[in-house]
């Protein structure tokens, strides 16, 4: 599991940082010159590719574990973008808090962005985004300590998951500057829809086993 470990974090760090540029990228196009408010802006585009990572994460897991995808993607490419997908996405929804610190038109601290419910601004929908992003974290971290926890409260922890995602989708519908613009709508309702239906077939399919022929059957 360690090996594992190396090899996804150099992919998990690299989409990171590509979320971060394509995030960055999109706020240029799609917003005023940053001037004195670039944190404000770095965090919301940290955000919005945190959140689409950590449903990538989701939405892999949800595909690797169903029968219904086999011969489409290899379960073993599925993992390595579970996985990958939730590194990144939980190092980006640190980033998306952290950036706002040092940030003088916020006027965000350490409280602020890391102790949940402690927010000056909209305790509520920044204390479920915090505890969203820790819940992410501590099941992403949960990938190396499964023999540890055993696999069913590994399997239990994992569940957890759809509430962190849950969680962080209100959070961003609830806070986000951008969540009444047509784009990001559309983007909450696509990634809602899939996870829907990947939870659905993953409930739902299963795939028929073929007989074998009886020893000593003629074959016509």
């Amino acid at each position: 599991m360690r090996k594992t470990l190396f090899l996804l974090l150099p992919f998990a760090v690299a989409g990171a940082l590509m979320g971060a540029l394509w995030g960055r990228q999109l706020a240029e196009a799609a917003l005023p010159a940053p001037g004195s408010h670039g944190a404000w802006y770095a965090s919301r585009s940290a955000g919005i590719a945190s959140y689409l990572f950590l449903w990538l994460g989701l939405a892999g897991g949800l595909a690797m574990s169903s029968a219904w995808f086999d011969g489409v993607v290899g379960r073993a490419k599925l993992l390595a973008i579970h996985q990958s997908a939730s590194i990144a996405g939980v190092l980006l929804g640190f980033a998306h808090a952290l950036v706002l610190i040092p940030d003088g038109w916020t006027s965000f601290g350490v409280l602020d962005v890391l102790v949940p419910f402690g927010s000056y601004y909209e305790r509520t929908g920044t204390g479920i985004g915090s505890l969203s992003l820790y819940l992410a974290a501590v099941v992403t971290a949960s990938f190396w300590f499964r023999r540890r926890i055993g696999t069913k409260a590994w399997k239990w922890l994992h569940y957890s998951s759809f509430a962190a995602w849950l969680g962080g989708l209100y959070h961003g519908i609830r806070l986000g500057t951008d969540s009444a613009e047509p784009w990001l709508l559309g983007i909450y309702f696509l990634t809602a829809l899939a996870v829907v239906f990947a939870l659905v077939v993953r409930l739902t399919y299963v795939r028929e086993v073929k007989k074998r022929p009886a020893v000593g059957a003629s074959v016509a």
